[in-house]
């Protein structure tokens, strides 16, 4: 049998959200003996950045598919930077990597579970989540080295994104109008109403009353009470495919917002939400990441290489990287004055 693309599929969030397994089965089902390797990548030293991998090239002679380091994937959802010098990758196959900036060297840490982990959030130095596959939520207390479970209300669904606008307030959002939240720092979760039954992929809190959410076919909703009602946010959306868009990244301060999401879809709105306007980009690449720096870049990242970054204002947009159709980059990291992405196949991308 021929080896699918698997990065030939609409969207890449999409496939792997509606059944990760189904993606295992791609790769491992494949005939072709190089299929499941992790091709190498690299940029070149005027870029700016670098890229780290965790897997040498595979030797030749010795392309054996059946090996356990030849069927991983190498899809990592999300990062972020705990503290300097170090970053948290997570992703496909429960894998949890802690990569030193300095020397580039993945170490891999122990999951207390199996699952697919779709983010990994530090709202301080020290404490940290990650959310992913059936209901799955850990926390870390000491910078990522360590995670344990935290029980949640939802175990059939997944959660895709975690917000938390102060240390005692915090939103989830996943499968099906998944919608949780916690008033007590993440010990405890309860599940509240949606109105809709779309998968989620994006919450963005200002506080502990003001945010929004965002998911498949176009759904945006925002809410002025906590999350006790919700009113549709409506965009004008330009019809690309048969298909409505998906809104997969939201970032806002307290009065800017930015919606990003399927086909090159940006908008972005100087009133806090009450009015958008679309960012145009040249081209129309799947958007899966967005953040500010410091210095107040937005940076956004997506598939086929896509990293844009546009000034606070939303009004100057410039590629970062003009052609890097080699990686998907499917989450990122900003910081005071630098970002890093994450993303496949097995990549992380850092400040040169």
């Amino acid at each position: 049998m021929t080896c699918p693309a698997i990065f030939s599929f609409p969207s890449l969030r999409a496939l792997f959200l509606a059944g990760s397994l189904f993606s295992l089965f791609l790769f491992q089902g494949c005939s072709e003996k190089t299929a499941s390797r992790i091709p190498v990548v690299s940029l070149p030293p005027s870029s700016g950045f670098r890229i780290v991998q965790p897997l040498p090239p595979a030797p030749a002679g010795n392309q054996d598919s059946s090996s356990k380091k030849s069927e991983y994937i190498g899809l990592l959802f999300s990062i972020a930077r705990p503290d300097p010098g170090h970053v948290i990758a997570v992703g496909a196959q429960s894998i949890i990597w802690r990569i030193d900036e300095a020397s580039g060297k993945w170490e891999k840490v122990r999951s207390p579970v199996k699952s697919e982990f779709y983010r990994v959030l530090f709202p301080d130095p020290r404490h940290g989540w990650i959310a992913g596959d059936s209901g799955t939520l850990l926390f870390s207390q000491d910078a990522g080295m360590s995670w344990s479970v935290v029980s949640t209300p939802v175990h059939d669904r997944f959660l895709e994104d975690i917000d938390f606008p102060d240390p005692l307030h915090g939103f989830i959002v996943g499968e099906r109008g998944t919608f949780l939240k916690t008033r007590d720092g993440g010990h405890s979760w309860s599940r509240m109403s949606l109105p809709t039954t779309q998968n989620l992929y994006a919450v963005h809190f200002l506080n502990r009353r003001e945010g929004w959410v965002a998911g498949w076919h176009q759904t945006l909703f925002s809410t002025r009470d906590g999350g006790r009602t919700w009113s549709p946010v409506a965009l004008a959306v330009p019809r690309v495919t048969r298909q409505k868009p998906s809104f997969n990244a939201i970032w806002g301060n307290k009065k800017d917002l930015l919606v990003a999401g399927d086909h090159g879809l940006v908008y972005f709105s100087s009133d806090k939400g009450e009015s958008f306007q679309r960012i145009s980009l040249p081209v129309e690449t799947d958007l899966y990441g967005v953040c500010q720096t410091g210095s107040g870049t937005i940076i956004l990242v997506g598939e086929k290489g896509a990293l844009w970054s546009l000034d606070e204002k939303g009004k100057k947009i410039r590629s970062v990287l003009p052609s890097f159709p080699e990686a998907d980059f499917l989450g990122v990291s900003c910081g005071a004055l630098h970002f890093r992405a994450a993303g496949s196949p097995d990549i992380v991308l850092l400040p040169g």
